[in-house]
């Protein structure tokens, strides 16, 4: 109590009043059932994870298709300046869409990601 300051010491005594009792029995259970996620698998997740992948895909393949050899130029005079060797005015496209792009993508990844750590059915956990 030799820790708390003067505004808290009042909300300390009220609380350390209060007597404690047990919980009701299956409460921990019941908590634990929640933060496992027991229950079906979210096929929302996969959904999400679609709709943000697949614009982004097909942005990024059309992309490549249409400008690849810029972007490979782009990117070569991104690595070789990022290693530290003099470019000497080097062109440097940076496309904000393809950003998005790979925004989207890496959301969708992490989105995959859970869905498919997700146990498909409730497993038995043993408790001591």
């Amino acid at each position: 109590m030799h820790d708390l300051g003067p505004e808290e010491r009042a909300v300390h005594r009220v609380l350390s009043a209060v007597k404690p009792e047990p919980l009701p029995i299956g409460f921990r259970d019941a908590v634990m059932a929640e933060v496992r996620g027991d229950g079906a698998t979210a096929a929302w997740e996969w959904l999400v994870a679609a709709a943000f992948a697949l614009p982004g895909l097909a942005y990024l393949a059309w992309r490549l298709a249409a400008n690849g050899g810029e972007l490979l130029t782009s990117l070569s005079s991104i690595l070789t300046a990022a290693a530290g060797v003099d470019v000497g005015g080097a062109d440097v496209v940076i496309d904000g869409l393809a950003i998005m792009s790979f925004a989207l993508v890496g959301i969708a990844s992490v989105l995959a990601a859970h869905a498919m750590l997700r146990p498909a059915a409730p497993g038995r956990m043993f408790v001591r």
